[in-house]
């Protein structure tokens, strides 16, 4: 089953709020060419979305007002900044100014909604998926056409147990560079455009229907691969190829035929990399078109705040 490694139980009844913020500013953690944002929270070194979690609970304990709409609309880029920076690696957040825009529009909205807690929204879409996203919109953090936040953030709610939805087979993947690599590597989405494919190749940036046409052909095959295999749960389906691609799957040095000693795939996917003739390896090794490849692809370069 999909679940949250991060308990929110000590945040109460503001663990909504907390999610619908960090959900909303939480892309491009692990930029390509980039130092990925991390640090020490609790005398533990975390990368990426872990790092996110980790330090803006830490820090929204110490001053709840920080998942207030009110406190949102007037947050400025340094201020983020300083929330995210570590004392050893210094600061690594990118785009701050972008991300304190979408955090002061999420204020916006929700103030001129008359909504203090994301809760409200749930109860005023009917407790109904399709219409939370269609509610969710209206926020620009949340406005990418795949809905990749949108779908993440329904899911972190339902996985948390803070929302029950009314027609939960319309939870969809939250598509991430993460899938769009393994899924371009297994060979579960194929690029057949030849220039769309030298981009990849060469890392060149693509453009925003080129990126939508990527990212929605791999919402499409996680989709179509949850019914087929009877799991039913896409969502169910993205955590484990999510979990397993960010791990295992990585960009320069994938764990293909032997997981090193630095995988960091949680022990509840180990079994899946356990092989009865063969070292542990990638639980798709057998079947992905590029285990055995020098030249596998990488997710595509797009500049965005969608994922």
């Amino acid at each position: 089953m999909d679940r949250e490694d991060v308990s929110l139980d000590d945040l109460s009844t503001a663990a909504g709020n907390f999610l619908f913020l960090t959900v909303a500013i939480s892309h491009q953690t692990s930029p390509m060419g980039r130092r990925p944002l991390a640090g020490d929270v609790g005398g533990t070194r975390r990368h990426g979305w872990d790092f996110l979690v980790a330090r803006l609970k830490e820090a929204a304990k110490r001053d709840p007002s920080l998942l207030e709409p009110a406190r949102w609309r007037t947050l400025t880029a340094e201020a983020l900044e300083n929330l995210l920076r570590d004392r050893r690696l210094g600061g690594r957040l990118t785009n701050a100014v972008e991300r304190a825009t979408l955090i002061r529009d999420l204020g916006d909205v929700m103030v001129r909604h008359g909504w203090s807690d994301v809760h409200s929204l749930y109860e005023a879409s009917g407790r109904s998926v399709r219409t939370i996203l269609s509610a969710l919109e209206e926020f620009q953090a949340y406005s990418d056409p795949v809905r990749k936040k949108s779908h993440f953030f329904l899911a972190l709610m339902r996985n948390n147990g803070i929302w029950k939805y009314v027609d939960e087979e319309y939870l969809g993947p939250p598509v991430d560079y993460h899938e769009v690599r393994g899924h371009l590597r297994i060979g579960t989405v194929r690029v057949e455009a030849p220039d769309l494919l030298a981009k990849l190749r060469h890392r060149q940036p693509v453009d925003d229907e080129e990126d939508t046409a990527i990212r929605s052909a791999v919402f499409e095959a996680i989709v179509l691969i949850a019914d087929v295999s009877g799991l039913k749960d896409a969502s169910r389906l993205h955590y484990l190829f999510w979990h397993i691609f960010r791990s295992v799957c990585t960009r320069e040095q994938p764990h293909c035929l032997e997981l090193r000693r630095d995988c960091t795939l949680p022990l509840r996917y180990r079994a899946l990399a356990e092989f009865s003739t063969a070292p542990s390896r990638c639980p798709f090794s057998d079947v992905c078109m590029s285990a055995r490849r020098s030249d596998r692809l990488n997710e595509h370069a797009f500049e965005t705040h969608y994922y």
